[in-house]
């Protein structure tokens, strides 16, 4: 909700660096990156990835590797929830159905995702049953709360464009379009 674009745009001056996020927020491969698909799959994809292999047990002794995977989560995470609910400014719109159909495929992935790790512990892990049971509950209501708060996102902003669209009906419906000649030959049925 806090459009980070809009809001880097609006702190930046007038200038050259303000021009560059505007050329870079519009460039081919950040129209990419916020392709919704893709972007569920980066997100999600990297937890299937993150706690059904080697990896999780892994980076718990590699400080380096660690601080990777979870800056990764994070920019995933947000690479996400900026194409799923495109508040800011970017190359090309998808419609609501692409965006609505992707964060409920993430969302039943994440829940998949969660339900295993309440049955199994990521491999080479040692976690006691009740800690991973816990964790597994975190992972899969949390997940849902997130899915929630953005599918009220996208529903309201699909509210208002359609509010958006009906006034300018409205407005093309009251406002006769042509000359005035056009207009009186329309009234009389002479035309």
């Amino acid at each position: 909700m806090a459009r980070p674009l809009t809001l880097a745009l609006r702190a930046l001056r007038p200038g050259r660096a303000r021009r560059r996020l505007l050329v870079l927020a519009r460039s081919r491969p950040v129209g990419w990156l916020v392709l919704p698909p893709l972007a569920a799959l980066l997100d999600v994809g990297g937890l299937w990835l993150l706690y059904r292999t080697e990896l999780f047990a892994t980076m718990r002794h590699q400080p380096l590797l660690h601080g990777v995977v979870h800056a990764h989560m994070l920019a995933a995470g947000f690479v996400f929830t900026f194409a799923v609910c495109q508040l800011d400014p970017v190359r090309r719109r998808w419609s609501v159905a692409v965006r609505g159909a992707t964060l409920l495929a993430a969302g039943t992935a994440h829940a998949v995702l969660a339900k295993t790790l309440y049955a199994s512990p990521p491999p080479g892990t040692d976690f006691t049953p009740a800690d991973l049971h816990r964790g597994a509950q975190w992972m899969y209501y949390g997940g849902d709360v997130v899915d929630a708060a953005m599918a009220v996102v996208l529903g309201v902003g699909w509210y208002a464009a359609g509010g958006r669209a009906r006034a300018r009906r409205t407005r093309r419906g009251a406002a006769p379009t042509g000359s005035k000649t056009e207009v009186d030959q329309c009234s009389r049925g002479t035309w």
